[in-house]
């Protein structure tokens, strides 16, 4: 492994668990059930360092999933909580750059959109909200009654989250690149 993608690995490991533990702030406000917030601002954190962190991002995304998962299900097994982390990293990874690809996004997202962005949280966090009930089903998190409303929960919390973080940083680039244009005319 080269040294910036270990670097980018341990960069977005910490991110995403930094991300993580603010958003517990706000849970009193937000969470829905366990392990459902109606605002998960961790999903968007996940789904931005994927965009521009690419593979390494999702070694360090995954280990920091297993890891804040061992806190959150200590009574689970290691294989529950690495499915856990694992399925929901990998959603979030394999629409991200399968849009990328028919949306034509380049690898330097200068041509990413808003409209790109609500697609892009759109259709992660619900292929995400959809698969992560059904391990929650089937590790007995979650009873099969309430497949539709956790599942439709998970996905309304994570397209705020991935929205929220993914619009706030495309908005911070379209500024700096206005200063920036500002600064040498």
């Amino acid at each position: 492994m080269e040294l910036k993608n270990f670097y980018t690995a341990l960069a977005a490991g910490i991110i995403f668990a930094v991300s993580f533990r603010v958003n517990q702030i706000f849970d009193q406000y937000f969470v829905y059930s366990a392990g459902i917030s109606l605002l998960f601002i961790p999903a968007g954190v996940k789904l931005l360092l994927l965009l521009v962190g690419r593979m390494p991002a999702y070694v360090g995304l995954l280990v920091s999933g297993v890891y804040l998962g061992w806190g959150i299900w200590p009574d689970k097994e290691l294989v529950s909580v690495f499915l856990f982390a694992f399925n929901g990293l990998t959603c979030y990874a394999l629409v991200a750059y399968g849009l990328m690809k028919v949306l034509r996004i380049r690898r330097t997202l200068d041509n990413l959109r808003y409209g790109h962005i609500v697609l892009l949280s759109a259709v992660a966090s619900a292929s995400n909200g959809f698969v992560h009930t059904m391990l929650y089903i089937a590790d007995g998190v979650v009873i099969t009654e309430e497949y539709w409303n956790k599942s439709l929960a998970m996905t309304f919390g994570d397209f705020m989250g991935c929205f929220v973080t993914v619009s706030l940083f495309h908005t911070a680039v379209i500024v700096f690149k206005s200063l920036k244009v500002q600064k040498y005319q």
